[in-house]
């Protein structure tokens, strides 16, 4: 996200990265990380990645906001 330590809003559209490829999704849900406390989102995605994956949890800080 922009600025550190921001939380995205479920429903929130956003871009991030899969097997080295850029997609887009929408943030189904946010929470912490059990041991660490990070912020992980899960991103539904508006494609399936190369892998053919439809979903996926990323770091919040490996998304990046988009309109």
């Amino acid at each position: 996200m922009d600025e550190l330590g921001s939380r995205p809003a479920e429903g929130q559209r956003v871009r991030t990265t899969l097997d080295g490829e850029a997609v887009r999704g929408t943030v189904e849900s946010v929470t912490y990380t059990p041991k660490k406390g990070n912020l992980i989102a899960k991103v539904s995605l508006d494609e399936p990645g190369p892998s053919g994956q439809s979903a996926l949890a990323v770091a919040v800080e490996d998304l990046d906001e988009i309109d």
